[in-house]
């Protein structure tokens, strides 16, 4: 849950920046670089995950890449907590995929007609 709320100021933030900057298309490339970053979580976390399957490699289970740590944080680690995570981040990523074309045709179309 942090995780989405951490996304979701990122995302705010960066279109307020981007359309300080005049940049056009703002919303849209703020969704895009969020779902840039929220892909890359996926492979950590989906990484993560997947070692945490074999104990005997890391002598015991652990958080395995400084990103997904971020994430999950320092307590209760389980094999549970790590794929409920790594589910999270797929379902959103994938919103965010979805919403991307869906806000830029609304983008286009309402700036087409300024």
């Amino acid at each position: 849950m942090i995780f989405l709320s951490v996304c979701i100021i990122f995302v705010a933030i960066s279109i307020v920046a981007l359309r300080k900057a005049g940049v056009l298309y703002s919303f849209s490339k703020g969704v895009a670089l969020a779902a840039g970053i929220s892909l890359l979580a996926l492979v950590c976390l989906a990484q993560n995950y997947t070692q945490s399957l074999i104990p005997e490699a890391n002598d015991g289970i652990s958080v395995s890449n400084q990103i997904a740590y971020w994430i999950i944080g320092e307590d209760g680690w389980s094999h549970e907590l790590f794929l409920e995570k790594f589910k999270q981040s797929i379902y959103l990523t994938g919103i965010l995929i979805i919403l991307y074309p869906v806000i830029l045709v609304a983008e286009s179309k309402f700036s087409s007609k300024n």
